[in-house]
């Protein structure tokens, strides 16, 4: 079996984001690999995030696009948001020092059993609880990536 992949909300926003030409063909990219190869896990939180940033605060598309784009990433959404994962969140964001809404992404990605944290906006290379969070943009990412998902 494969190692599961945590993609963050920022990851699937830039897969659609005409302003940057580089990150949405890295972003677009990497959700059709973790698509195709079982990989890709997403959380309820991410993609309600995503649907605001979408049609509110970026308006990048409108409304029914953007409920379709949603509801085509839906089956990922395996990433638990229940109590358990707030109690999980309250450790992480204690031992890890993450934000609020960040610890309790990373609590669902570890709920999950994913081996890595795919996002731009945390610390590139820290470990927690065992999960590494990964910045796609950077060089190495592709190396970290065969080496996570195999």
């Amino acid at each position: 079996m494969t190692g599961r992949l945590f993609v963050d909300t920022n990851i699937l926003i830039y897969a659609l984001d005409p302003a940057d030409p580089d990150k949405r063909s890295v972003s677009a990219d990497l959700l059709r690999q973790t698509i195709r190869n079982h990989t890709l896990t997403l959380s309820p939180q991410s993609l309600n995030e995503s649907y605001r940033v979408l049609t509110q605060r970026r308006k990048l598309m409108p409304v029914e696009e953007a409920r379709s784009y949603i509801r085509t990433l839906a089956p990922w959404a395996i990433a638990p948001l229940d109590a358990a994962t707030t109690e999980r969140a309250w450790a992480v964001q204690h031992e890890a020092g993450l934000s609020w809404w960040d610890s309790l992404m990373v609590a669902a990605a570890l709920r999950a059993k994913c081996k890595l944290f795919v996002s731009e906006d945390m610390h590139d290379g820290a470990v927690v609880d065992g999960m590494r969070i990964a910045n796609p943009f950077n060089a190495d990412f592709v190396k970290l990536l065969r080496r996570a998902v195999s």
